[in-house]
């Protein structure tokens, strides 16, 4: 295998990856429609872009990508963190 080949995918992008899932699973139906059906009714890359870009923005690093927001609660950081109150954090003497 090539440097930067792995088996999810052999080299293919993400659209052309889900489009050759779309026609197994087409191909592997009971009763699949004709190859003319598939093409006017196959998904296009832009649709692919669109539902990628929409789970992308509800996961939680699209989330934290897009707006800053820490991913898991507990992630970001609490004024307590830096701000305690006793003057001296070391062992005391």
């Amino acid at each position: 295998m090539a440097r930067g080949e792995g088996r999810d995918g052999r080299g293919l992008s993400l659209a052309r990856r889900i489009k050759a899932i779309c026609w197994w699973c087409h191909q592997h139906t009971e009763v699949p429609e004709t190859d003319a059906w598939l093409v006017a009714n196959a998904v296009t890359d832009e649709r692919i872009e669109e539902l990628y870009r929409k789970a992308w923005e509800k996961s939680l690093q699209g989330a934290w990508e897009a707006s800053g927001v820490p991913m898991f609660y507990g992630t970001g950081i609490a004024w307590d963190d830096f701000h305690r109150p006793s003057e001296y954090h070391g062992t005391p003497e």
